[in-house]
């Protein structure tokens, strides 16, 4: 049997490559199919090639065993991977910083690195630009702005992607598939725009898939989303997911504070001085949320 890496799953197949770089399309064994967890792009796997021998010139290889995972995200559903690139545009869809927040949890759960890439900056002025910056003050994660279209950021985020393994996340029409070509142009990924009538971009990119990068890593494009649900979160682990929080910790009166309600909290103190007062108020939607979630 060879070790391989899953690279691209669509209608029960699954195209594999193995440690010379070369891809094999497989079947997955039976007793996958029945098991619980489903093969994944990324997924580090076990499987016999196709019999090159064989009469059946197109036969296919069969994976037999899925090797443990480092990581999982489900939505977009990926594995094995080092980083969490979010990308939201600034316009055109306008940025959902609160889909934004409920990714980087994801992220902080899975044990994941992540960072924000800010697209479209050619559509944006210098004023909205530096509006931004104040209301991104103390943002705890790396922000790279970008235009796929003039070329702009493009460098930082090459060095930020090179010999890494990473996840591009984000809604329909933020720019993926666009940043991915101008970062690699022999890509060629199909680009899509964005509707007129509801604002939000159509779909290009149909199933993940995993892609060499010349510079070195690879990237996983994945089909757009606007909803990530919360349902494998518990309300008392939220806080943990809130890296800025982390120098905070053991400094409120109370032990089990949820940083709400209760006196003399550090985290409600430090609300616009080293805490960024929009990512308090997603900590509180998402407490609410988690706390509804469990009376249900």
């Amino acid at each position: 049997m060879l070790q391989g890496k899953v690279v691209k799953a669509a209608g029960g197949f699954f195209t594999v490559c193995d440690d010379s770089g070369k891809e094999h399309i497989c079947r997955a064994r039976g007793t996958l199919k029945r098991g619980r967890e489903s093969l994944m792009v990324g997924d580090h796997v076990l499987f016999e090639p196709a019999d090159p021998e064989s009469a059946d010139k197109d036969g296919d290889g069969i994976i037999e065993k899925l090797l443990p995972r480092v990581n999982r995200l489900h939505r977009p559903s990926v594995t094995n991977v080092d980083q969490l690139a979010v990308i939201m545009s600034l316009r055109h869809p306008g940025c959902d910083w609160q889909l934004v927040s409920r990714m980087l949890v994801m992220s902080e759960k899975e044990g994941m690195a992540a960072f924000l890439c800010l697209n479209k900056t050619d559509l944006t002025s210098k004023d909205e630009l530096e509006e931004l910056s104040v209301q991104l003050d103390n943002y705890p994660y790396k922000i790279i702005y970008t235009s796929a279209l003039t070329g702009a950021g493009l460098d930082r985020l090459k060095e930020r992607l090179k010999d890494k393994c990473s996840v591009f996340a984000g809604p329909s029409g933020v720019g993926k598939s666009s940043l991915l070509n101008a970062v690699q142009p022999g890509l060629s990924l199909q680009t899509g725009t964005v509707s007129s009538k509801i604002k939000r971009g159509r779909h290009t990119t149909r199933q993940a898939e995993l892609l060499a990068l010349e510079i070195g890593g690879s990237v996983v494009d994945t089909p757009g989303f606007t909803r990530l649900d919360f349902s494998s979160l518990g309300a008392a682990q939220l806080a943990d997911y809130f890296p800025e929080f982390d120098l905070l910790r053991g400094q409120c009166d109370f032990r089990d504070c949820r940083h709400i309600t209760e006196p003399r909290c550090a985290v409600r103190e430090e609300i616009g001085r080293s805490l960024n007062p929009m990512r308090y108020e997603h900590y509180k939607s998402f407490l609410e949320e988690l706390d509804k979630q469990e009376v249900y």
